[in-house]
């Protein structure tokens, strides 16, 4: 079986190792603290573009627990 291609999560990994891992820190600050936002959506921005390649793609961001 072939596994699909899952852009959303290689976009992931091409943002943070540009960024040297500070990514997600970067966008929640330009979002929350620059644009008044709530959060920066990056999860469900991930799945969003997962899914353009992978239709039964089903990411699990409401499912994290700390």
């Amino acid at each position: 079986m072939i596994k699909k291609i899952h852009l959303g999560t290689i976009l992931k990994w091409v943002i943070e190792i540009i960024s040297l891992g500070t990514g997600k820190y970067i966008s929640q600050w330009i979002a929350i603290d620059l644009f008044g936002f709530e959060s920066c959506k990056c999860c469900e921005r991930e799945q969003w573009i997962n899914r353009l390649t992978d239709k039964e793609f089903n990411g699990n961001c409401g499912d994290i627990k700390l």
